[in-house]
């Protein structure tokens, strides 16, 4: 393998992002049942990603990325049979825009143009938009969608992401695969507790602004 500098640029990125969302919850005080004995949760759910970022040359083949990006994650459906076996069903999605800050290595490979990135860092993403459905649900069992549907502002994740990239033009074609592992609560309910797990894959441009070679 041959080493490259890193050069400083920026790109964009859109793509995939599959989400599955873990759930458990602890007994209510003055009450022996349980919410996730009576609903049926769909836990993934998949969504269109779009990422704009900067890379910052810190020398020795390593470098800054920091990106601006928006997704949409949570539970594609909360469904509760009442007791005529009649389903009563919502999305609990939200829209979020975040902020990542990584600190990554790349190189190139010998006798070609092919480059590896490699990265891995902090992620927060904050919840923006209108309620989604199961908040605004009015129906007579809203109690069990209700604590499935209220989102955390901040979503808190370790991001780790590896990326392909070939020179075409001014900069470079950039493939880039990602895990995000959630750090925070991301459901409201002092009973309920949530963490969302994401996978994506993406494809962008990035322009170079400098560098050495």
């Amino acid at each position: 393998m041959a080493q490259l500098q890193a050069q400083n640029s920026i790109g964009i990125q859109v793509g995939f992002l599959g989400t599955y969302t873990s759930v458990a919850e602890y007994e209510r005080i003055g009450r022996r049942d349980y919410l996730l004995d009576s609903v049926k949760l769909n836990k993934t759910a998949g969504s269109v990603q779009a990422a704009f970022n900067m890379d910052i040359d810190l020398g020795k083949n390593l470098f800054l990325s920091t990106g601006f990006h928006y997704s949409n994650k949570g539970l594609s459906n909360v469904t509760f049979a009442d007791s005529t076996g009649w389903p009563w069903s919502t999305s609990a999605r939200q829209h979020y825009l975040g902020l990542s800050m990584l600190i990554g290595y790349h190189f190139h490979f010998n006798q070609s143009k092919l480059g590896l990135q490699l990265a891995t860092g902090l992620q927060a993403d904050f919840a923006v938009g209108t309620p989604n459905g199961g908040t605004l649900f009015s129906g007579p069992y809203y109690r069990f969608f209700m604590p499935f549907s209220r989102f955390n502002e901040v979503d808190l994740s370790w991001r780790t992401e590896a990326g392909l990239a070939y020179p075409l033009g001014p900069g470079d074609v950039m493939v880039k695969l990602s895990y995000q592992y959630g750090l925070s609560d991301v459901l409201e309910d002092a009973f309920i507790v949530a963490r969302s797990m994401s996978v994506g894959i993406s494809v962008g441009y990035a322009f170079k602004l400098m560098g050495k070679k």
